[in-house]
């Protein structure tokens, strides 16, 4: 069985505003309506926008650590909500928000019944002011945390490789195809997780645009967004809130799960223990290898198959509801706009090339999918599915920046080569605890920055390299996955 989500009550706010005027983000269990704000924020309106009906309490923190007072005066001047139109429970799909007239909820992804307040460590503490002391020392400005000049180099050249590329694959050259997804990553790499976090640039309009240079192959932008901001940055490696510790189900990415199994319509049960016909057949096969494959094909999902699901209001495959959601902001006809740059790269080889040269069609219509998806597997899962990563029985009684750390891994830590190519991600702890910082500057900041985890008890989880990354998350992965014959179930509550 399970519970069953209690109604939540429409909204009676001190400012008379109608929802989609209003711009509700709840900062310290407060809301706040940033609505008359938002075209001033440094950052850009669009963060906030897209962060709209959220809690963002975490995010705010580590985002404003470089310049804290003045972001809590600009707080202290917004206008608080008494309450907001909360859904009636959690994953609603676009019309049923709008039927509704709610928000879409606090959390982007809740397993459980979702939280009155964030389940998040204390974020002041002596480490994190440590961290802010490297900050002042080495940003004495907002532009100083940006790009350097050399990034942008890289940025500008990798931009004209990328296109000379593209170009190349409309024409039908496998050469050019074959080396799309490795130029192109490098342009992301440059790009698209920087602008994510506004620490490309300070005009945020060139964050925004920046973004886009993720299609059409590796990941849609407004599905992006979310999960990686609010829902990964916030509650890392926490298997209740942080959606990316789902997205290769049934595979366990954390120690902490079980099984997922869609018992029926109206539930998602997690389940490990042997149950039936399925569990049995469960404990014959190693689920780790359904990462391995997924992993082959990791950006057709994110680049189609998780906008089409917002789209045509399905559900996400082993769940009862979409846990990829756009933002509320965020129109089905802006969605399926930036969706087809990334169908016509699907489409267009079948049509061009397949019945007249069935070889190369195929070649130009595979090779940039599964290249570009085993590039984005291996840079991006490595930094949180290991083991050493996991969280640890002490880290709930650290800080949440100490979390941060401790659920992430770092590897060639001081290798700009290495930091350029891999966007920072090589440098995963030092991101996630000061994430406004552009990651150009990782390698000179990395040892002052590992001085203070040292000095605060916090030991870093590093790898040698990539290759050594890789194979010990792969060795975790098949591990966590070990078939088992005896077995431990949750329930998790309805969400019908």
């Amino acid at each position: 069985s399970g519970l069953s989500y209690p109604r939540q009550p429409a909204a009676t706010a001190k400012r008379c505003v109608h929802r989609q005027q209003a711009l509700p983000l709840r900062i310290d269990g407060v809301w706040y309506d940033a609505s008359d704000w938002a075209s001033d924020h440094p950052g850009g309106r669009w963060l906030l926008d897209y962060a709209r009906g959220r809690d963002v309490t975490a995010l705010y923190n580590a985002i404003h650590m470089r310049r804290e007072v003045p972001a809590a005066v600009a707080l202290s001047k917004l206008p608080r909500l008494d309450s907001v139109a909360l859904p009636s429970r959690p994953g609603l799909a676009p019309s049923e928000l709008e039927a509704e007239g709610a928000l879409q909820g606090a959390y982007v992804f809740s397993l459980n019944v979702p939280p009155d307040s964030p389940p998040l460590p204390p974020i002041n503490s002596a480490l994190r002011k440590d961290l802010q002391g490297l900050l002042h020392r080495h940003f004495p400005t907002a532009a100083s945390t940006k790009a350097t000049c050399g990034h942008w180099l890289r940025t500008v050249i990798a931009a004209l490789g990328t296109v000379a590329c593209w170009a190349c694959w409309f024409k039908g050259s496998a050469l050019a195809c074959l080396m799309l997804p490795f130029i192109h990553w490098i342009l992301i790499a440059h790009t698209v997780h920087e602008a994510t976090h506004g620490n490309l640039s300070t005009d945020p309009r060139i964050n925004y645009w920046a973004q886009f240079t993720a299609h059409p192959i590796c990941f849609n932008v407004f599905v992006w967004i979310p999960q990686h901001l609010l829902s990964h940055h916030q509650y890392t490696n926490d298997f209740e809130h942080d959606v990316d510790v789902h997205h290769f189900a049934p595979a366990l990415l954390s120690a902490e799960q079980a099984s997922l199994l869609s018992d029926d319509a109206s539930k998602v049960r997690v389940s490990s223990r042997d149950d039936g016909e399925s569990a049995a057949a469960r404990t014959r096969f190693n689920q780790g290898w359904t990462f391995v494959w997924k992993g082959f094909l990791t950006t057709l999902g994110t680049s189609i198959l998780q906008p089409l699901r917002t789209l045509l209001e399905k559900p996400t495959p082993n769940f009862a509801v979409n846990i990829t959601p756009i933002p509320q902001a965020v129109s089905k006809r802006t969605l399926f706009l930036s969706l087809l740059p990334s169908l016509f790269v699907l489409i267009y080889p079948l049509i061009a090339f397949v019945p007249s040269a069935p070889l190369l069609g195929i070649f130009l219509e595979i090779w940039p999918w599964v290249g570009m998806s085993l590039i984005f597997t291996c840079m991006t899962q490595v930094s949180h599915v290991q083991s050493a990563t996991q969280p640890a029985a002490d880290v709930g009684e650290r800080c949440w920046t100490a979390r941060q750390i401790l659920t992430s891994l770092d590897y060639s830590m001081t290798d700009p080569v290495v930091t350029a190519l891999a966007a920072g991600l090589n440098a995963q702890s030092l991101h996630h605890a000061m994430p406004s910082v552009g990651c150009a500057h990782f390698p000179r900041l990395y040892d002052e920055y590992a001085a203070i985890c040292e000095r605060h008890g916090v030991v870093l989880r590093q790898s040698k390299n990539v290759a050594t990354a890789v194979g010990e998350m792969l060795d975790y992965i098949f591990k966590n996955n070990a078939p088992r014959s005896v077995q431990h179930q949750i329930d998790y509550p309805s969400l019908q």
